[in-house]
């Protein structure tokens, strides 16, 4: 299992010439689902990273498959008081080693960010959107309700995997 992975935004040229200068190693184009040619370059590969201004984050658990397609969202939880953070980190342990996966999530990813410790990543892939959305509204996702709040600089970000 990688232990790491590293995010680039860019332009879509930018991006596939370094998807093209590195060929062997796995790395997925990413346009972000809200607002299209808002593109990502996420390198799976777990290696030491290949861009010039990469975003790392340190996978702390992984569940399910590594096959990259679909839809993915990672959700931020940032600015957790230390009750909070520890709360977080037993409901995001639980639900990615233990609940039941919901239907239509190939996998879930509990993630820190390399450089801002107390950022707290949720990253989930799908097979698509709307089983991202009915998992949102259901019971298995009510643990993190409590921390989707602007004091906890909770956000989101979401994407479609480009073929190419």
């Amino acid at each position: 299992m990688i232990t790491q992975l590293s995010i680039t935004f860019g332009s879509k040229q930018v991006l596939t010439d370094l998807q093209a200068r590195y060929p062997d190693r796995p790395m997925h184009l990413l346009d972000a689902s809200s607002a299209g040619e808002q593109l990502a370059l996420l390198d799976v590969s777990g290696q030491e990273s290949v861009f010039s201004s990469p975003v790392h984050y340190d996978i702390k658990l992984h569940r399910g498959t590594t096959d990259w397609n679909g839809f993915i969202n990672f959700m931020y939880f940032d600015n957790l008081s230390e009750d909070d953070q520890t709360v977080f980190n037993s409901k995001a342990s639980h639900f990615v080693s233990v609940d039941a996966m919901p239907d239509g999530m190939h996998a879930a990813y509990f993630m820190k960010a390399e450089k801002n410790r107390a950022n707290n990543i949720l990253l989930t892939t799908w097979s698509s959107a709307e089983d991202f959305s009915i998992w949102k509204r259901s019971d298995t996702f009510k643990p993190f309700k409590y921390f989707q709040s602007t004091l906890n600089n909770y956000h989101e970000a979401s994407y479609h995997f480009i073929n190419q």
